[in-house]
């Protein structure tokens, strides 16, 4: 049964707020905001497949311009949640977005002071998923 059938009288007595306060506690998208972004994926990488998501997700939050482009890249297509869990990248206007932010991540990463070899590991993981999302959506 959903939340939403208890809503609609699915059982004798409705949902109180408790209910539902455990009802949410529940959810387990994979970045969740808690007063800081709680990313669930990272660790459900293969080998050292988390530094490539780590690595992208910090050169896109750390620093307030690079932020505000992402937003400006993101906003465009942020109320396209059923077009996401239906199509992933496969969806045009998501594909696009996801690839600019990726290009704006890969610009911004220099700053991160990595070495040489975790940088260009980065660059080369970041291209050939971009290039296995495109063959998939060929």
């Amino acid at each position: 049964m959903t939340f939403a059938d208890w809503l609609d009288g699915a059982l004798p007595q409705p949902p109180t707020t408790d209910d539902l306060d455990y009802h949410v506690s529940t959810l387990f998208p994979p970045v969740r905001p808690r007063g800081y972004l709680e990313l669930r994926y990272l660790d459900a990488q293969p080998g050292g497949g988390w530094r490539l998501p780590l690595a992208v997700l910090t050169a896109l939050f750390g620093d307030p311009g690079t932020v505000r482009e992402a937003y400006t890249i993101a906003t465009p297509v942020a109320h396209r949640w059923s077009p996401a869990a239906r199509h992933g990248l496969a969806d045009p206007a998501l594909a696009a977005a996801a690839a600019a932010l990726l290009d704006l991540a890969l610009s911004s990463m220099p700053r991160l002071e990595l070495p040489a070899s975790t940088h260009d590991e980065i660059r080369r993981g970041v291209r050939q998923r971009l290039a296995a999302a495109e063959r998939r959506d060929q």
